[in-house]
């Protein structure tokens, strides 16, 4: 099969035919397919580029595939619950599940549960990553959005600046309580601490923020309840899904002078085609096409500069994820198969004094052994060697000696 520079990958929640979809979005054809159950909206996420995850709808159980197989891996992945959220670092190593309002971190490498966070009031809906791996973001029923730091999430120690007492019990980064009903959709643009995260509530208003300043930079309402939430890749536009099908764009080019506007006074464009909720958007990586997944289980895909609907990919339930990807080369080639990782079964329970560990996955063995001399000859060779490097060590530290001498004559003594 032809390498691809980009695919879409889709899923529903009916499961009927497949769980996740690979297709060429150039031509709307199907590419491959990974069996098995059926995935929770907003769980979709990748380990690297070795691995799919995403929650089980009827399990406290994880559905787990290698890139390059079509079926899923045996592997038991359990849960403290159902999750509602899912999200995993962009380096694969740590993974984020959120279970009603506690958020639950893993080592990907050892299994190892790190921490359970617990500072939302109801359900998590949504959980982001920065794509730098050193944040991630949570959106919750209660309509707060909380922005975690990793390393003080993961610390055991004390943090220069950070309080002795959150040691092990974590506050957040920013706790913002803007939006008065559940948060429904979340995104963190690129920039890492400098990223942007634009969310989306049934308070019929979307919301921007800052990371490195926690400040709210903008909130436009809209007259319709809100699902789904996207920004390109320059952050020049928002591009937002509504309950009753509509696609709405917000332009950030000519930005209002004021944090509250309303959609009625601003350069709004409206993509019309679905007839039910619109549930999950992806934007292609040049930012040039724009695909939507609706309750009316299609996705659509558009090209932003004309508004047009270009292909329609037909489902057989409402549609729970969209991503756009460079496919991995083991994805449509199952012989370049060579993962850098392997997964291992989640812990239940954590011990803080447990050490810090990690495992390594080797593809072929490394044997490590201690030079012995045997012979006469190579005794003698072991003796030359040390008296040699003895003899360099000697004349660096004259010439340490001579530097340190020049400067304490030439440089402190010096007049200013």
């Amino acid at each position: 099969m032809s390498a691809k520079n980009e695919v879409l990958v889709s899923s529903d929640t009916s499961g009927q035919m497949w769980n996740l979809g690979v297709w060429d979005p150039d031509t709307g054809t199907i590419l491959t397919t990974y069996k098995g159950g059926a995935t929770v909206p907003g769980t979709l996420c990748r380990v690297g580029r070795d691995y799919f995850l995403s929650a089980n709808k009827d399990k406290p159980l994880l559905n787990v595939w290698q890139i390059n197989r079509n079926e899923q891996l045996a592997l038991r992945l359990f849960t403290p619950g159902k999750c509602s959220a899912l999200t995993c670092s962009p380096q694969g190593t740590y993974l984020l599940a959120a279970v009603e309002e506690n958020i639950s971190i893993w080592q990907t490498s050892t299994g190892r549960l790190w921490r359970v966070l617990s500072s939302h009031y109801q359900t998590v809906n949504c959980l982001q990553f920065t794509k730098d791996g050193s944040h991630f973001v949570s959106g919750g029923g209660d309509g707060q959005v909380l922005c975690w730091s990793m390393a003080v999430v993961l610390a055991r120690r004390n943090i220069p600046g950070l309080k002795v007492s959150q040691v092990g019990k974590p506050d957040p980064k920013w706790s913002w309580r803007d939006h008065a009903l559940p948060v429904t959709s979340l995104h963190v643009t690129h920039g890492g601490v400098n990223a942007k995260v634009a969310s989306v509530s049934k308070d019929q208003t979307c919301k921007l923020f800052s990371i490195i300043s926690g400040q709210l930079l903008l909130s436009v309402s809209f007259p319709v309840s809100l699902s789904s939430v996207t920004m390109g890749p320059t952050c020049d536009a928002i591009f937002v899904g509504g309950d009753n099908g509509d696609v709405m764009m917000v332009n950030l080019s000519a930005p209002p002078r004021t944090v509250a506007v309303s959609s009625e006074t601003q350069d709004i464009t409206v993509l019309k085609g679905h007839t039910g909720s619109v549930t999950t958007l992806a934007l292609s990586l040049d930012g040039s096409r724009l695909s939507s997944g609706g309750q009316d289980a299609t996705v659509r895909i558009w090209h932003i500069s004309s508004g047009q609907c270009v292909r329609v990919l037909e489902h057989k339930g409402p549609v729970s994820s969209l991503e756009y990807m460079i496919p991995p080369p083991a994805m449509l080639n199952t012989d370049l198969w060579k993962p850098i990782r392997k997964l291992v079964p989640l812990q239940k329970g954590f011990d803080e004094n447990e050490p810090f560990t990690s495992n390594v996955l080797s593809r072929e063995p490394k044997p490590f052994s201690r030079f012995e001399p045997q012979t006469l000859d190579e005794v003698e060779s072991v003796r030359e060697s040390a008296a040699e490097n003895d003899g360099k060590l000697k004349e660096l530290a004259e010439i340490n000696q001579q530097l340190y001498q020049f400067s304490v004559k030439h440089i402190l003594h010096q007049k200013l």
